[in-house]
């Protein structure tokens, strides 16, 4: 499939190769490109701009502000666009010069300010600003494949660098390299950094990655470079040779010119799995390669002095899981990068609305030379979203999902519900073009066609998803547009409730329903082909561009809340969702408990379900499980000087016991914590002993595991099911005789706005 030809997609110019760009505020930008004979580097120069509403913070230049001069030190030209509307392009040889002379104006008005982006003015970052004005971006032209891609992985004698040494870092490319740099004693961890600069520098890679490498590899690298008076010089040629450090909110992020810094723990923390770190995500994937040799983090040192090779084998088999991961996660990102003027290593973090597209909306209105809109007004009245509806609770069989295919996308392009103030059309005309595109991708890689049609249709379809989120942002987007977001979603109730209404008069017994689909059972005869049969049937009621399709079935379903349930498929897989059943901050004996308790329940095992509760009580209680077992994550939100003092009005248990153990954190970190018997929260420093409280996890499991299980069962049965002790009732039913339970919630009807004189919320069934 050839590149994407709109100038709106993509930009309008078509440069092929480029693998990094570093623009500066002085107006010069380095474009590296990948050519058939290498990477060549490219100088160019821009004008670094700024978009204004109006020129009071300016007046102060007199005549030094020159009018439409692309030459001049600094100029205004006046787009096109209503008074109010930010109609000033301002630009600079020096963005610099600009900035201080917009902040020098508005404290001549007495209302200061450290940033023009605080007193309203529309300046994107510089490298961005250098995309959009030339219509450059990355990656025309290449594949993923194309990209070469460096990893390395540390191996560390502690977790922060000041007590401890880096003494083995594993190093891979994706053109051959496969290596381990090696410090046995300390005296050689200098010339091991040294060999690794060089080592990058002679491989050359357009792409440095790992996974945390900004919140651990480059810090505890970097620290221990200085240490040894070693600038870590990996840029290349032509830039900046040492790498640094820049704050991007509450993150900091590591850049390096030439190369494109890439930490796949971005990528997947947006993905929501259970547990973000590398073995899991590996396994997750299934990319964890044979023989895989797993290690704790705290085992690793003293493995080392035993038995090295195994390390050795342990940290090779890390940076073979991150490019694996690499692929698998930064695919879409790098798909991304072809059409949004942003640099690579900014997209895996980037929000799909105000971070994708609506710079791909700037980039048309400044290639247009049109005014920006201002700002929408807020709006007192409140927003009324997507009809969410729960109409059973408990354990039902026979289920179907149908899918309303993409239903918000659907509406805004059948019915050209845009943005009112895009007077260009630019953000219908991408959603068509986009959606158009997706689909040729989507048949090209179902088909098997070479190339990497899967990864640009799910880069494509985020961008989709993306576009009533963006209408619907209020201030914190350009193009909002409140008055559309409510039609979008009033036009989507009225769509559900057509679906709702379909189904129910054919029969079946309605479960959930949002807008991204309806669960419903079905009589138990049924086959996939009658189920489809109805959905298609039911899809013919929909208004033309919007579909219903189906999409899967199930033997059997626990529905828990909305948005909260948990799948038994045909081949026995078990699919949940939802915080109730999938949650980073769970821990992972509870997280198995669950998994063999929800397989056995679904299956009508109420014997099963009763049997994995007491092994996993006996097992809490006999300390079968290692502390790591029943630890869980937290993320730190609070800096230890935010902490303190808030700390007198508010004392917080995490935080307390990060204090408690002299251990030292910034905002973003996540932290494994456990309570310890008889000293209450902790921070885990011991993961591979016993020493847990037994009575608060064994509490744990009733109260905060087993009770997700509530819903599947009558009250008394349930206390049966899952007994506080280990004693039977003398009056218990044998655990054959006691049989899952469905019960409604809210009637069809009720929903439907036809009342139903008969529903009973309380029968179960």
């Amino acid at each position: 499939m050839p590149e994407l030809p709109d100038a709106t997609l993509s930009g309008h110019d078509p440069t092929p190769g480029i693998v990094s760009v570093h623009a500066t505020m002085n107006g010069q930008a380095l474009v590296w490109r990948r050519t058939p004979d290498g990477v060549i580097l490219e100088r160019d120069s821009f004008r670094p701009w700024v978009y204004a509403r109006n020129l009071d913070d300016l007046q102060h230049l007199g005549e030094q502000l020159s009018v439409d001069d692309a030459a001049a030190p600094l100029s205004v030209e006046t787009l096109q666009g209503p008074p109010g509307s930010y109609r000033y392009l301002l630009t600079a040889r020096d963005g610099r010069t600009l900035h201080q002379a917009i902040l020098y104006g508005s404290r001549l008005r007495r209302a200061p300010a450290s940033r023009i982006q605080d007193l309203g003015y529309i300046a994107p970052g510089v490298t961005e600003q250098y995309l959009m004005a030339s219509g450059r971006t990355y990656f025309k032209g290449l594949q993923y494949d194309d990209l070469h891609r460096l990893q390395f992985d540390l191996e560390t004698t502690s977790l922060t660098p000041d007590t401890g040494r880096i003494f083995m870092i594993a190093v891979r490319d994706t053109r051959g390299l496969r290596t381990l740099l090696e410090a046995r004693r300390p005296a050689q961890e200098a010339d091991m950094i040294r060999s690794l600069v060089q080592l990058i520098r002679e491989r050359d890679p357009d792409v440095i990655e790992n996974h945390n490498i900004h919140r651990f590899d480059l810090p505890f690298l970097h620290y221990r470079a200085q240490v040894h008076g070693i600038p870590l010089n990996f840029g290349r040629t032509g830039g900046t040779p040492e790498i640094w450090q820049v704050s991007d909110g509450s993150r900091q992020q590591w850049l390096c010119s030439g190369r494109e810094i890439m930490d796949t723990l971005d990528a997947v923390r947006r993905l929501g799995l259970p547990s973000a770190g590398l073995k899991a995500a590996a396994q997750h994937f299934g990319l964890a390669p044979e023989g895989r040799v797993y290690l704790e983090g705290s085992a690793i040192v003293d493995t080392y002095r035993d038995d090295p090779n195994t390390v050795r084998r342990y940290a090779h088999q890390d940076v073979e899981e991150v490019d694996a991961l690499s692929r698998k996660v930064l695919a879409s990102s790098f798909a991304l990068a072809r059409m949004a003027p942003r640099p690579f290593h900014r997209l895996p973090t980037a929000g799909p609305a105000t971070g994708v597209l609506e710079p791909m909306l700037i980039r048309a209105y400044l290639r247009a030379r049109a005014a920006l809109p201002a700002r929408e007004s807020a709006v007192e009245e409140p927003h009324r979203g997507g009809a969410v509806h729960l109409f059973v609770e408990g354990v039902i069989n026979h289920v179907v999902k149908a899918d309303v295919a993409s239903m918000y996308p659907s509406l805004i392009r059948s019915e050209r519900i845009g943005p009112a103030r895009d007077h260009l059309g630019v953000f219908l005309h991408l959603m068509d073009r986009l959606t158009a595109l997706r689909l040729e991708h989507k048949a090209a890689a179902r088909r098997g066609e070479s190339g990497e049609h899967d990864a640009m249709q799910s880069a494509m379809k985020l961008i989709v998803n993306a576009g009533y989120g963006y209408l619907g942002a209020g201030r914190l987007s350009l193009f909002a547009d409140r008055a559309a977001a409510d039609r979008v979603t009033k036009r989507g109730r009225e769509v559900l409730a057509t679906v709702l209404r379909g189904l129910k008069q054919r029969g079946v017994t309605l479960i959930e329903a949002d807008t991204d689909g309806v669960y419903f059972a079905t009589p138990s005869a049924w086959s996939e082909h009658e189920a489809r049969a109805l959905i298609s049937e039911v899809s013919g009621l929909l208004p033309a561009g919007v579909t219903l399709e189906f999409d899967g079935r199930a033997q059997a379903m626990l529905s828990h809340e909305v948005k909260n349930y948990a799948l038994l498929r045909y081949d026995g897989t078990l699919d949940v969702s939802g915080a109730a059943f999938e949650s980073s901050r769970s821990e992972e004996y509870g997280r198995g408990f669950l998994q063999r308790a929800l397989t056995y329940l679904l299956k009508g095992d109420v014997a099963g379900v009763h049997r994995t509760f007491q092994d996993t009580m006996t097992a809490l209680e006999t300390r079968q499980f290692r502390n790591e077992d029943v630890a869980r994550r937290v993320r730190m939100t609070k800096s230890m000087e935010a902490y303190r003092l808030s700390r007198e009005a508010r004392k917080d248990s995490v935080y307390e016991a990060l204090l408690a153990s002299g251990y030292s954190w910034q905002v973003g970190d996540r932290i494994r914590v456990y309570h310890r018997s008889a000293q209450g929260l902790r921070v885990l420093e011991n993961p591979l002993d016993c020493d847990y409280d037994i009575r608060h996890y064994t509490g744990q499991l009733l109260t905060g595991y087993a009770s997700r299980l509530r819903k599947a069962f009558r009250p008394e049965e349930f206390t049966q099911v899952f007994p506080q002790g280990h004693q039977p009732g003398l009056f218990d039913l044998p655990l054959h005789a006691i049989h899952t339970i469905w019960r409604p919630v809210v009637a069809p009807e009720v929903v439907l706005g036809e009342p139903d004189p008969d529903f009973n919320p309380k029968q179960g069934r």
